[in-house]
């Protein structure tokens, strides 16, 4: 399993600091709708110049968060065969510092766990990091210090791979409510239309390049 931890395992400041919502156990999602017109503005905005990849990737993650209410939202790209998957930052959200972090890490996959419930799914729920098997070999390097008690991952793809994923990690445990799962699929389902449609945002989010 890879990093799926402290999904902006970059920010300054460790693991500290008073969280958004750190005792949240359900949450009420609204504003989802809006996501699509966002995310359609935004890629306009890229497309002519106007904002960076940076800037626009930071305003979905940023809506995310609000959203869901969670610690951290990050993008990654994922590439490699299967079995050999590496996860990459491309950009994430700080909820507790409220900032846009550029994306630095990279993970090889260990472990089928987190990948084939990705890759079959969609999603990945886990309301309770210290306990779930499958992330039990990142305990002690990024569970533990980064203090990720709960995390939610779906993954954006098409033609059945999975180009990259958008996660939401949180530092208490937490019951993901089924109207936030379907939150996350529903703006991983969009960046897969963005991607589908030739947009270059899509492009970017999914493998954290420019096109080339």
């Amino acid at each position: 399993m890879p990093h799926s931890a402290r999904l902006a395992a970059e920010p300054a400041g460790g693991g500290g600091g008073q969280s958004p919502a750190a005792t949240t156990t359900t949450t009420s999602v609204t504003g989802v709708p809006k996501f699509h017109f966002l995310l359609r503005d935004l890629a306009h905005e890229f497309d002519a110049g106007r904002i960076t990849n940076l800037e626009a990737a930071g305003r979905v993650a940023e809506t995310i968060q609000k959203t869901l209410r969670c610690v951290h939202v990050t993008f990654w790209s994922v590439s490699g065969a299967m079995g050999q998957r590496t996860m990459r930052s491309v950009a994430a959200y700080d909820g507790t510092h409220r900032r846009v972090v550029a994306g630095r890490a990279a993970f090889p996959e260990a472990g089928g766990g987190f990948f084939g419930a990705l890759v079959h799914a969609g999603c990945f729920v886990c309301e309770d990091t210290f306990a779930h098997p499958a992330l039990q070999g990142v305990r002690q390097t990024m569970l533990e210090p980064f203090r990720i008690h709960a995390l939610l991952a779906a993954s954006y793809g098409g033609q059945g791979g999975v180009w990259g994923l958008v996660t939401c990690t949180h530092d208490a445990t937490r019951r993901w409510t089924a109207a936030e799962v379907s939150a996350l699929r529903k703006c991983a389902a969009e960046i897969s239309g963005l991607r589908a449609r030739g947009r270059a945002l899509g492009h970017w989010l999914s493998t954290g390049q420019a096109e080339g």
